[in-house]
C-alpha cells in the first residue's frame, strides 16, 4: 500500500545563516529557500536552531522569511511557551510546531490548539522509546504513557511530527517502525522526521499508510539526491 507523500525541505537558521549547507558560511536564508521553491518544495519547514537550543532566536528573521516566501511554511524551533506561541501565531506561518519540551506541559498544549486550531503540529521527538527535549536534558516518560496524557494528540486536534532523535542529521536510514508506531497511538498518519539517508527511505516511507508528510535535511543538503529526485518517487 502506497501513501500520498508530502516532502517538506527544511531550512535550518542559526546566526543569521542556513546552517546545514555545507561549505557556505554565508549562505542566506532566503537564497537556499528560494532554491528549493525553484526546484519543487511547495511547503517549507523553517527551523530556527538558536531558539531552539536556548540562545535567544530571530524572530525579526523568520518573520522575514515567512512573509518573504513564496510557499506555505511550517515554522518551528523552541516554541515552548505562551509567549513562543503568540508571537508564532501572528507570523502568518502556515503551521506552527510547538516543540516536544511542551508536552510537559498539558495546559500549555490545550492552549497551543485553541489558539492555533488546524495550524498546530505538536512535536513529538523519541529516543530510545521515551520522548524526550532535544537540546535539554528533559525525559518525559515512554512515548504511549506521554500521548495518552494529551488528547490533543488523539483526537486530531493537531498533526504529530515525529523525530527520531536518534537518527536526527545523522542519515542513518529512516525507523519506519518508530512512525508506523506512534501513528498508531494518536490514531493518524505523521509528519516523520530523521535518519533519511537515501531514496531508498523515502520509497519505504512512501509504502508506509502510516507516514503522510517527511521533513528533508540533511540529506538533502547533503546531495544524497536532490529535491527533484526525491519528488520523483512520488510521481
Amino acid at each position: 500500500m502506497t501513501s500520498e507523500l508530502t516532502l517538506l525541505p527544511a531550512v535550518d537558521v542559526a546566526a543569521g545563516r542556513a546552517a546545514q549547507v555545507p561549505g557556505d558560511a554565508g549562505a542566506r536564508p532566503l537564497d537556499v529557500a528560494r532554491s528549493l521553491v525553484q526546484d519543487g518544495a511547495g511547503l517549507l519547514h523553517l527551523v530556527d536552531l538558536d531558539r531552539a537550543f536556548g540562545r535567544g532566536g530571530d524572530p525579526g528573521l523568520m518573520e522575514r522569511l515567512v512573509e518573504q516566501l513564496p510557499v506555505p511554511v511550517q515554522l518551528s524551533g523552541g516554541i515552548a511557551g505562551s509567549e513562543d506561541l503568540t508571537w508564532a501565531a501572528g507570523t502568518g506561518a502556515f503551521r506552527v510546531v510547538l516543540a516536544s519540551s511542551a508536552l510537559a506541559d498539558p495546559d500549555l498544549v490545550e492552549e497551543a490548539a485553541q489558539l492555533l486550531g488546524g495550524r498546530l503540529v505538536v512535536a513529538v521527538d523519541v529516543r530510545d522509546g521515551e520522548v524526550v527535549a532535544r537540546g535539554t536534558s528533559l525525559r518525559l516518560g515512554p512515548v504511549a504513557e506521554v500521548v495518552a496524557r494529551h488528547p490533543v494528540l488523539r483526537d486530531g486536534r493537531a498533526r504529530v511530527l515525529v523525530a527520531d532523535a536518534s537518527r536526527d542529521g545523522r542519515r542513518t536510514g529512516a525507523d519506519v517502525a518508530l512512525f508506523s508506531s506512534v501513528a498508531g497511538l494518536v490514531g493518524s498518519a505523521v509528519t516523520a522526521s530523521g535518519g533519511v539517508a537515501a531514496l531508498a527511505d523515502l520509497q519505504a516511507l512512501r509504502d508506509c499508510p502510516d507516514v503522510d508528510e517527511v521533513v528533508l535535511g540533511a540529506a538533502l543538503h547533503e546531495g544524497a539526491f536532490t529535491l527533484g529526485q526525491a519528488l520523483e518517487v512520488y510521481r
